[in-house]
């Protein structure tokens, strides 16, 4: 099975937001068929984007009167849904480089709402902890206080949100009127070097008490007693046969983890017993109390008891795999029965069924670094690369519905790390792609629309930076990647069976090929456009200007446009370029690819916060397409072999479609 680095995601999604750029290639096109009169692509679409998925993300959850709430911990953003998860709208207004540990929403008051987190200090050993608060539901985050070297790992309030407990690295920070005045409990519990208490549930509020668990070299349970009051002391609690990991508590019963075990006491930590231990001896984790039961769980099951833990009963978590980072009840409505709903970080939210198992819900927080169509008319499919994931899912068509916002992953046969795409106009039913594999990459092929995949090339030298599969020749395939020896470039002409590494001194994060000319190759990247007329073999520099995507036209006029910082023309077979749309980041423009019938029209997409723009006059000016997206940070692009939809992939949104007739 696959388990995630929770750090290492968190890192890699903060990386992108501040990046906020990706590599394309170009798509070549089928010949004209010229729309009825009557549909036009070059006018207003009608309507505007509609999110499609995939709702694959969860976070932090909290339910009030007004609806429920999911904190995104990294980057950070709050979700909110009116209808039960049927639908989702996300304010971004948190710091961007914060990791959320913590999350409350006031259950009687909605628009209120806390968050504590990290944001990075720049030395080991050192951190910067924020309190936020929101009085608006997430439109305004104000800062309550900040704790620097010690930085900010938990937090703990009573019900009403008065209390409040935040965990540093050496001391215990209360509040009793709701994070606006401090009472800090310097540190008497022993730890050591850079050790700090990462993770969730390493502190939780009983009474008038506060229970943390320790971190090197004890690991043991610690209490400050009478954190309301002027004298508040800490005092060991308990020392186990292992390492105390995460507690949790009701108010009557006070469990912790101790490896594979649960252990539980009803008297404030002075008797302890083994409450359960996982029959295989897994790592017990995310101890619970939700709806009045003790849930537990490894990454695989979840143990259930609704007697205090005397007996359990044992089922399968919703993701295998990905275990479970927070639950909660959500209480019934009109016409809805109460549910208890389970999040999985990196597969969403899902709502126990019961005996009919777990139904997906799901928040479309993903960053889509890349996308495909792929298929014909009759059967086609859209995939794409998330941070760490590939998805895919029939093309839909219609009304969108929640079913088709769920799309397919593939969460237990390898981590699918920086991964890029690339399908071949001259064999439509296939996708490339390259993925990082530690510190090398591997190429996988997939014929089904990207439900299976097959390996083309295993563990090769470099850093994936981007994949192509030629126009006039599909079974000519580019990678390039970045080694310890420098910038290399992969070809192969057979469909993956061999490769061969050609010589480079660029790092191509963009190709596209001449549609009729196997041999022509473009390529750019940070330093420029660069052009090959011998299939990679030897390269032009063709321009300074960094280039972050390319395409051809298959229509003639010689027309060749580049994106970077703008958008670039050439209408001689690239000997000349011209800028025909200003810009401010030097790779800001992420993709740029033709409408499939009408030549007079182009997309491109902007990373920056641009959205998405269009040209109808052959790439010569640009305007925005009309209609909102959600988050205006457009990764990557695909359009429908019938050009009816043009879907984008935005930075921490999933996808969108909107409907070009």
């Amino acid at each position: 099975m696959k388990l995630r680095s929770i750090t290492k995601r968190m890192f890699v999604l903060g990386l992108l937001t501040v990046l906020g750029t990706t590599g394309a290639t170009s798509v070549a096109t089928a010949e004209p068929q010229r729309p009825p009169a009557d549909v036009n692509a070059t006018g207003l679409p009608r309507g505007g984007w509609e999110p499609v998925g995939p709702n694959s993300i969860g976070g932090l959850l909290a339910a009030s009167p007004a609806g429920l709430a999911m904190m995104q911990p990294s980057p950070p953003a709050l979700w909110l849904s009116g209808d039960r998860g049927a639908s989702w709208a996300a304010r971004r207004g948190l710091p961007a480089e914060t990791v959320i540990q913590g999350f409350f929403a006031d259950p009687v008051n909605p628009d209120r709402m806390l968050a504590v987190g990290n944001k990075t200090a720049g030395f080991q050993g050192e951190w910067r902890g924020l309190l936020l608060s929101t009085a608006d539901r997430g439109q305004s985050w104000e800062t309550l206080r900040e704790w620097y070297p010690d930085g900010a790992f938990g937090m703990a309030t009573d019900p009403a949100g008065r209390v409040v407990v935040v965990q540093n690295l050496d001391s215990l920070s209360v509040s009793i009127d709701g994070g606006v005045h401090w009472n800090d409990v310097p540190r008497t519990w022993p730890r050591e070097g850079i050790a700090a208490p990462v993770g969730a549930l390493k502190l939780t509020l009983v009474g008038d008490d506060a229970y943390f668990a320790t971190v090197y070299p004890e690991y043991a349970l610690w209490a400050v007693r009478g954190v309301s009051g002027k004298e508040p002391r800490a005092e060991l609690v308990y020392r186990a046969d292992g390492e105390v990991g995460q507690v949790a508590s009701d108010g009557k019963l006070l469990v912790v983890t101790v490896g594979p075990e649960l252990h539980g006491s009803t008297d404030g930590g002075k008797t302890w017993t083994v409450l359960r231990r996982d029959p295989g001896g897994q790592p017990l984790r995310e101890p619970r109390f939700v709806g009045g039961r003790l849930y537990v769980s490894t990454y695989n099951d979840i143990d259930v008891s609704a007697d205090g833990g005397r007996t359990w009963i044992r089922k399968p978590v919703p993701a295998p795999g990905e275990g479970v980072s927070d639950m909660i009840d959500l209480p019934a409505a009109a016409g809805k029965s109460a549910t208890t709903l389970i999040s999985s970080l990196y597969r969403g939210v899902y709502a126990d069924a019961g005996k009919s198992g777990y139904r997906q819900i799901g928040v479309p927080g993903e960053s889509i670094r890349d996308l495909v169509t792929t298929g014909n008319l009759l059967r086609e499919h859209v995939v794409a690369a998330g941070v760490q994931e590939i998805y895919n899912t029939p093309l839909p068509r219609g009304k969108v519905s929640a079913a088709d916002r769920v799309w397919q992953s593939h969460p237990t046969d390898r981590l699918h790390e920086d991964a890029r795409l690339s399908v071949s106009p001259g064999r439509p039913d296939v996708v490339w792609q390259v993925t990082r594999n530690g510190f090398a990459l591997d190429v996988l092929r997939s014929g089904d629309g990207g439900r299976t995949w097959q390996f083309a090339a295993k563990a090769k030298q470099g850093l994936p930076r981007a994949i192509f599969a030629h126009p006039a020749a599909p079974d000519r395939i580019f990678v390039s990647a970045f080694a310890p020896s420098g910038y290399v470039l992969y070809r192969s002409d057979d469909a993956g069976k061999t490769w061969e590494k050609l010589a480079t001194d660029s790092g191509f994060i963009a190709f596209a090929g001449d549609p009729w000319n196997p041999d022509r190759v473009w390529g750019g990247d940070s330093q420029g456009l660069s052009r090959s007329d011998d299939g990679g073999k030897t390269w032009t520099h063709v321009s300074g200007e960094p280039v972050s995507s390319i395409s051809v036209s298959r229509w003639g006029g010689g027309r060749v446009l580049a994106g970077g910082a703008g958008i670039l023309l050439s209408e001689d077979d690239g000997r000349t370029f011209r800028r025909v749309r200003d810009g401010e980041s030097p790779l800001g423009i992420s993709r740029i690819l033709p409408h499939p019938f009408d030549f007079r029209v182009w997309f491109a997409s902007d990373s920056t916060g641009g959205g998405v723009l269009r040209s109808t006059d052959f790439g010569r000016t640009w305007s925005p397409v009309p209609g909102a997206l959600p988050d205006t940070r457009v990764l990557s692009m695909a359009i429908s072999a019938d050009g009816r939809y043009l879907f984008a992939g935005t930075a921490q949104s999933g996808a969108y479609r909107l409907n070009l007739y």
